[in-house]
């Protein structure tokens, strides 16, 4: 095997690492897929590629994990050309793996569709009314809870993830984010929700969301962006993604009738603790890409209402195209966002339909944040 042509970035998940995750330089040497941390003291971790077992996913769906056998160490970056140089590096043994789970997943749906069209003939008239009665019933009674279960749910899914180091709120780059949550806020669909915003060490350029306003904002995305415009854009449609309130709906969906009849019965308590653990696992695999069109027109409004100009979102999706471009069809399929062409054409096109206003740039010191950081 041949030494890698070029690093990229990403992170490692360990348990000697403190808080169990740190971002990395990750390279492919003599058959070794190899992965130096950040920071002090520089830890190095290692795993053959011949034991390496792929995954992907990621709140971008363009990340790919590579575990040791017993999972104990994860490698992953989400780097447009990880994928290929991995394929290249390993003479396609795992280019071979992505395949496999794609069609694998392909497969369970073909199997989940054919038992379930079996199961719908069997099933008597009533049952069946029964069934998507209580799914109905629950859809209700979901729409119609206070959003301090949101909050609550999203309380209960951050403080069990391990996210990395939270910046301190006195650092600027904390301060820069902070001020800007306060400035979109007064215009957000729920005004009086509790935002909370974490700054969190870490190379991804990406932040997501949790149901009730929890929002996790990784240094790499501070660092690449052009300006706070930009940074404003991706926290409008995170917020949105709390405002319209597709974490709730993500976990009704997830948890199914189980959720129905405990909704139904009046037990949320059940609820909020199956809540928390969908939460925190679903935050990888990202919103649908209905959920996630929502909250870019939802983000343009905020935006436009603050006299923030819509355009930086747009351009902040250009400028991931530029960076990241387009992962091998192995990669790219698991993606629930939208293309970035779509995306950008929705957003100027929503732009379009808005009053006119005189938008305002945002007075803050980006390369200070930068610089701290």
């Amino acid at each position: 095997m041949s030494s890698s042509r070029e690093n990229f970035q990403g992170g490692v998940f360990h348990a000697s690492i403190p808080g169990g995750r740190a971002g990395a330089n990750v390279s492919i040497v003599r058959g070794e897929l190899i992965a130096d941390t950040s920071g002090e003291p520089t830890q190095r971790f290692s795993i053959p590629l011949s034991q390496c077992k792929l995954d992907l996913g990621g709140a971008t769906g363009r990340m790919v994990f590579c575990r040791t056998s017993d999972g104990s160490l994860t490698i992953f970056s989400e780097d447009k050309s990880f994928a290929k140089e991995l394929d290249f590096q390993s003479g396609g043994v795992l280019a071979g793996q992505l395949s496999t789970l794609k069609k694998g997943q392909r497969a369970e749906s073909n199997r989940f569709g054919f038992w379930l069209a079996v199961s719908a003939v069997a099933c008597a008239a009533l049952l069946v009314a029964g069934y998507y009665g209580v799914l109905s019933a629950a859809k209700v009674a979901m729409r119609a809870l206070p959003v301090s279960v949101d909050e609550k749910i999203g309380t209960m899914a951050f403080n069990s993830m391990e996210v990395g180091r939270k910046l301190d709120a006195n650092h600027p780059a904390s301060k820069l984010v902070q001020e800007i949550v306060d400035k979109l806020k007064p215009h957000a669909k729920l005004p009086d929700m509790k935002f909370k915003v974490s700054v969190v060490e870490g190379s991804e350029v990406n932040a997501f969301a949790l149901p009730g306003g929890q929002i996790v904002v990784y240094t790499g995305l501070i660092k690449e962006a052009k300006s706070a415009e930009q940074i404003a854009g991706v926290l409008a449609h995170e917020m949105s993604h709390a405002t319209l309130r597709h974490g709730i709906e993500r976990v009704g969906q997830s948890l199914g009738v189980v959720a129905a009849i405990q909704l139904l019965i009046g037990d949320v308590g059940g609820l909020l603790a199956l809540g928390a653990q969908v939460a925190q696992t679903s935050i990888l695999t990202s919103y649908s890409r209905t959920s996630e069109t929502e909250a870019d027109l939802e983000g343009v409004r905020m935006l436009h209402a603050a006299k923030i100009d819509p355009k930086a979102m747009a351009d902040f999706f250009e400028m991931l195209k530029q960076k990241m471009g387009d992962l091998p069809d192995a990669v790219a399929w698991i993606s629930t966002h939208p293309q970035h062409e779509t995306r950008v054409e929705n957003i100027q096109n929503h732009q379009k339909k808005l009053p006119e206003v005189q938008y305002e740039p945002l007075q803050l010191d980006l390369k200070t944040a930068q610089d701290a950081l």
